[in-house]
């Protein structure tokens, strides 16, 4: 393909902006091309992307271009690709980026295999410490893997890492902060990345954080040590489920030989979490777990018997945690993880294909496939698309589903709930699945396995605040109040009429009787209520006689203002 495109490229040997000669292609993407150039008064070789000829008028193109250069331009870190120019040349927006000399991870696996474990980890180390650079930032990359991941041989370092393709990239703006010069050009639930190295929330089309881009740090960290990643089903919508659902292997039983120490365990552990509140918070917060690391955390040996079985448990396990629940997924489970994933794979795939339409840019690539503006060369450079954008405009109460910059016309959007925003959600029947849920909660609260299939169809349902309120009472009634309140916030933020559902005022006032807890709960009130709580205070006020709640209820009542 290259070759084609070189051969039909009126670009080459062309002088743009009267500084650089244009020598070759290096690769191509769905909308970007990146060339091998000569900044003719240093004499010295760069990187420089366009966008393919046919894109240069379009203006979602361009100001993703733009702002792809912002993106790159805050990050000057050892570990990032540094972009030294920008411009307009006869019309024609460029970026200039270091040429790099070397190969990426993902060659490197190829050719040789995984690495030692020591070297394993300091590359995986560097790779945060660019990521943690990013985060600190506000800029999330959102398809960190092999194939981004660029090796420089160096005199002194013959691993030296490179972060590539910020093609995905985001920038978390504050929506009361922004300008609003960026609105976002994406739509909700688009699911963007590489499947293999997806977090729970991308495969679900959800809301990413820094933390999603910690969980794909974890699979690189897992397959540099095992030789493969946890999961690699070939169908799509079987990996996307795997990442959902499943549990992580023991990379032990995948290559025999391999030996980690339990704190390297404990912490693949915690990069792996389906749920991103039990993840690490950012890259600054991994970089530090992986400093504290012991020499010794990870050593390999050829095992002494060819042929040796391979282990089946999981790394919970063999980190001393309990067994893995046996399969008993009730009949809804598994049709709704079949119907939600059947759903991406006929209509939000689109959005997964390489080269499909030509506007595509929300790109993912299988395992083991090269990005397009990664070349998978010897001589290779960087530069995919990248986005920054700023919330959606939606009630303020409300954060969107994940945003990216893809503009697709294929993408997957959130199903609507139908709920009005001024009712309780639950005055609305429940669809069968959700309600066999709640029943099965019901009747064994607490219980894991229900709690995780609770949580697969709050990811397949971005929009529903019901799984969550139902969590969040089940965590109330068991007295865990951060969970509670943490599934009560998500709930507020996936629709307005989770406000109304009179549980959620009863249970935070119930916690705001409970010292340890009074002031989370007093705060949650005055910010979610305000002074429509004020008659069920009192209420309760008046009931009391107990003096510790009494006082705790009167500073509820005094928190939320003067009357009329």
């Amino acid at each position: 393909m290259l070759r084609r495109i070189a051969a039909d490229d009126p670009l080459i040997g062309r002088v743009l902006d009267q500084r650089y000669r244009i020598e070759t292609v290096l690769g191509a993407g769905g909308v970007g091309v990146v060339y091998r150039a000569e900044h003719t008064g240093l004499r010295r070789p760069v990187a420089l992307k366009v966008l393919r000829h046919g894109f240069e008028e379009n203006p979602h193109l361009r100001r993703r271009f733009e702002r792809e250069a912002r993106v790159l331009s805050q990050l000057s870190h050892p570990n990032v690709v540094a972009l030294t120019d920008y411009g307009i040349a006869d019309g024609l927006p460029f970026l200039v980026m270091e040429l790099l000399e070397g190969r990426t991870l993902e060659d490197l696996l190829e050719e040789e295999g995984p690495p030692a474990p020591r070297v394993a980890l300091d590359i995986v180390r560097a790779v945060v410490r660019g990521l943690a650079f990013a985060h600190d930032r506000s800029v999330l990359h959102r398809d960190l893997k092999p194939g981004n991941v660029f090796l420089q041989s160096l005199p002194d370092d013959p691993h030296h890492v490179k972060l590539l393709d910020f093609g995905l990239a985001k920038l978390l703006v504050d929506e009361e902060t922004s300008s609003g010069e960026e609105p976002t050009l994406t739509k909700a639930g688009t699911i963007v990345g590489t499947p293999a190295y997806m977090s729970p929330e991308q495969a679900s089309g959800g809301r990413v954080d820094p933390r999603s881009d910690v969980y794909s740090a974890g699979l690189m960290l897992f397959e540099l040590l095992a030789g493969r990643v946890p999961f690699d089903e070939p169908r799509r919508a079987d990996l996307l489920r795997a990442h959902l659902v499943e549990p992580v292997p023991d990379p032990e039983g995948l290559r025999p030989g391999l030996t980690l120490a339990p704190p390297l365990r404990e912490l693949l552990l915690r990069c792996l979490a389906k749920e991103a509140s039990d993840r690490y918070a950012d890259g600054r917060a991994l970089v530090a777990a992986l400093d504290a690391l012991p020499d010794d955390a990870a050593r390999f040996a050829p095992p002494t018997q060819r042929d040796r079985p391979t282990s089946r448990r999981s790394l919970a396990e063999a980190h001393g945690g309990p067994r893995a629940p046996k399969r008993r997924r009730s009949p809804w489970l598994g049709a709704a993880i079949v119907m939600g994933l059947a759903g991406l794979g006929g209509v939000g795939w689109v959005a997964l294909e390489r080269f499909t339409e030509p506007t595509e840019v929300a790109h993912a690539e299988p395992s083991g496939s090269t990005s397009p503006d990664s070349p998978n060369s010897t001589t290779s450079s960087t530069g995919s698309e990248a986005t920054s954008t700023t919330p959606p405009t939606r009630p303020a109460d409300r954060v969107a589903a994940e945003d990216d910059d893809s503009g697709a016309t294929d993408a997957v959007d959130a199903v609507a709930t139908g709920l009005p925003e001024d009712r309780d959600p639950f005055a609305t029947a429940l669809p069968p699945e959700l309600a066999e849920l709640s029943h099965s909660l019901d009747a064994a609260p607490g219980d894991r396995e229900v709690h995780r299939a609770m949580r697969v169809y709050q990811r397949l349902h971005p929009d529903d605040p019901r799984p969550s309120l139902l969590l969040a009472r089940d965590f109330a009634k068991r007295g865990a109040w951060s969970q509670a309140f943490e599934r009560y916030e998500l709930a507020l933020r996936r629709h307005p009429s989770a406000r109304h559902d009179p549980q959620l005022l009863e249970d935070v006032l119930s916690a705001a009787q409970v010292e340890a807890q009074a002031s989370t709960a007093r705060d949650f009130v005055v910010r979610v209520f305000g002074v429509d709580a004020r008659p069920r205070v009192r209420e309760l006020l008046a009931q009391s006689e107990h003096r510790p709640t009494r006082v705790l209820l009167r500073a509820l009542d005094a928190a939320l203002g003067p009357e009329g």
